[in-house]
């Protein structure tokens, strides 16, 4: 018997401390493959450990379980550009790791894993990431970034550095070889171990509006040198140039959108060319927020094969033919795409996105065209599909075209309601990023109470190409707002949600269009929930660190020369306009968006008399990695919604919402 209860009360089997215990792999989650070992490692955040990183391994030759590496006490995390990536690689059953809490590098011989041993001079102030490790276990090449106590942006310095394993004396471990340019990433060695390929590029450009390839010649004398540093590609502007891969044959990819969109490219004859013969109107990539991203990779056994993304699967593509096959997989998109070979077969390892169940860590025979291992897995017990809102992509007219989005009705066999569902209006950070349309078991926790949950891909998004992407450029506030404000009453326009009842939540980037949504467009939501919001553009500009310090001058305008549109696209010099009530979470310990930005938006909203709480965290940063922050920031948000909307929620212990009338 189906009963009958108010939307966002309806009893669900998806419970916040299952999901704030398991984070899943959609995050700090990087694969390695050791072809000396056939031992495939990868990271994940342990929620219960304080949300540190671990390492895991499993070997694919033989039967075996999984093992975790790194005892407590490290952290296999990398704080450069605040947002860090590429925190370890492994080569010939050795293990090199950045530790988040000194940010040293450690060797571990993985014969004897208990034996951790540093190989950088202790500094927190010097940070390393994206290591790449020669063939005799010598050098290793990585991102090194230099702070200075109590500094500025300015005085951040990135280079590339060698760190000598042989070298005793570790203050003369590590020496400079790249220099100069703002920043430096994916740096790799060719398979003769004599040629060195980076990208690099300078403010006021991030990686997905302007790099440029370079490469020099390695030699090994004396100690390993550099020589004959030269760009080879992306002399001209407006080109990003990514993820640059070796064969095994030493032909050289790239990702770059010089065509439109980020395809691959394979470097010959003095310049880039197209992989395929004809463009894949889709991204086969996606923005470098951290190091080591992997989406697609040349296969062991073939060098003229390159594992990728087409525009709907996972393909092989012919590099000598020029064409691209697609394989049968049951999953929508493919993260950490990588190959491993074992005997004489190659498999592709991948983070797995379904609609019907949460991301997995596969293994995948290319010769048997199937899955053959599940590596790592949710470990929330199996939904009933009863309960599973599979997403419906949703293209809708905005002033600028059309935008996207992805709707997840409320469904629970269990119970019905009356009329229609509130919408939860969901957006992305970044803001250069985008929503996937993957199962979340965090999704399923609103959906299956009743409210339905939609993800936009407001102009400015990824996936679709540059000029989408670049929507956003200088319209930051504008064209993200008019389009998730568009995506919410077009779905009431549909007769899909409730017009009265639309909600609207996001976190850093997402938390400003959010607060601009509630202060620019103050008639179209009922609720707003942002998490370490950005309220303050100019503060954001002049406080922000050195990865995002020139950020906005993209997608606002130049400063000081156009400081007043900074101002006029702040939400909160304009939040007397702001007449919904608002909950904000932020951690004490964010150096990305600093917690003034909410503390300042409390302040106005109090002083106009606008109900609101502010939840603040100690010891967290941008993103909230422990596990009973990560629960109670999902059960006071359903809670507030509860008391704005009127449903009732129990069994959540909420907090004081200043200036709320009394019921």
């Amino acid at each position: 018997m189906v009963i009958t209860k108010p939307y966002g009360s309806w009893p669900s089997p998806v419970s916040a401390a299952s999901l704030g215990k398991d984070s899943g792999i959609k995050y700090d989650f990087l694969v390695r493959f050791d072809q000396s070992t056939s031992i495939v490692y990868w990271t994940k955040c342990v929620n219960e450990e304080g949300g540190r990183i671990q390492i895991f391994s499993q070997n694919l030759e033989k039967p075996s379980e999984t093992t975790a590496i790194l005892p407590i006490g490290y952290n296999c995390r990398s704080k450069v550009h605040e947002y860090g990536g590429g925190a370890y690689t492994v080569k010939k059953n050795t293990l090199f790791f950045s530790n988040f809490d000194d940010s040293r590098v450690y060797k571990i011989d993985l014969s004897h894993p208990t034996k951790i041993i540093p190989i950088v001079p202790e500094n927190r102030l010097c940070r390393y990431a994206d290591f790449s490790v020669d063939d005799e276990l010598r050098y290793i090449i990585c991102v090194h970034e230099k702070h200075i106590e109590n500094g500025t942006p300015e005085d951040v310095v990135n280079k590339l550095v060698v760190i000598d394993l042989l070298e005793e004396n570790l203050d003369k471990a590590v020496k400079t070889i790249a220099e100069g340019n703002d920043f430096y990433t994916s740096p790799i060695i060719n398979p003769l171990n004599n040629e060195l390929t980076f990208i690099s590029y300078n403010h006021p450009n991030l990686p997905w509006d302007f790099t440029q390839l370079y490469q020099a010649n390695l030699s090994y004398e004396n100690g390993l040198q550099v020589s004959d540093l030269r760009c080879i590609a992306g002399e001209s502007q407006g080109e990003s140039i990514v993820q640059p891969r070796y064969a095994k044959d030493g032909s050289l990819y790239v990702m770059t959108d010089r065509n439109g969109y980020w395809n691959l490219h394979k470097y010959q004859d003095g310049d880039l060319q197209q992989a395929l013969a004809e463009t894949i109107k889709k991204d086969q990539c996606g923005p470098s927020w951290l190091f080591g991203f992997s989406d697609y990779t040349p296969l062991m056994n073939d060098a003229t094969k390159i594992l990728c993304k087409s525009e709907s699967s996972l393909a092989l593509l012919d590099t000598e033919r020029r064409t691209i096959v697609d394989l049968p997989t049951p999953y929508i998109d493919f993260d950490q795409v990588q190959v491993a070979k074992v005997g004489d077969t190659d498999y592709a390892l991948f983070s797995a996105l379904s609609i019907t169940a949460p991301r997995k860590f596969v293994v995948y025979s290319l010769s048997e065209k199937k899955v053959v291992k599940v590596l790592q897995d949710s470990r929330s017990p199996p939904l009933d599909e009863g309960y599973i809102s599979e997403p419906q992509e949703i293209r809708f007219p905005t002033q600028h075209g059309f935008g996207y989005c992805y709707f997840y009705p409320p469904k629970n066999p269990e119970f019905k309601s009356d009329g229609l569902p509130p919408l939860r209006v969901m957006l992305h950070g970044g803001p250069t990023s985008r929503a996937d349309g993957e199962f979340d078991p965090n999704y399923i926790y609103w959906t299956s109470r009743g409210v339905a949950i939609v993800e936009v891909n407001y102009g400015g998004s990824t996936g679709y190409g540059k000029e989408y992407r670049n929507l956003l450029k200088k319209n930051w506030g504008i064209v993200d707002v008019d389009d998730c404000c568009a995506a919410a009453l077009y779905l009431a326009e549909m007769g899909l949600v409730d017009r009265e009842k639309l909600i609207i939540t996001g976190g850093s980037a997402g938390g400003f269009t959010t607060f601009a949504c509630l202060t620019f467009r103050p008639e179209v939501f009922k609720a707003g929930c942002a998490l370490f919001p950005v309220t303050d553009l100019k503060l954001l500009l002049l406080e922000g660190h050195k990865f995002e310090c020139k950020y906005l001058l993209g997608l606002i305008g130049e400063y000081p020369e156009e400081e007043q549109v900074y101002y006029d696209r702040s939400p909160i010099h304009f939040a007397q306009n702001i007449i919904c009530p608002a909950i904000l979470f932020h951690g004490l310990d964010d150096h990305a968006v600093l917690p003034s930005q909410s503390e300042d938006m409390v302040r106005v909203l109090n002083s106009n008399k606008v109900p609101n709480a502010l939840v603040t965290y100690p010891g967290e940063g941008h993103g909230f990695r422990r596990a009973e922050n990560i629960i109670r920031t999902l059960e006071l948000e359903l809670w507030f919604y509860g008391r704005i909307l009127g449903f009732p929620v129990e069994g959540i212990e909420g907090v004081e919402i200043s200036n709320m009338p009394e019921q």
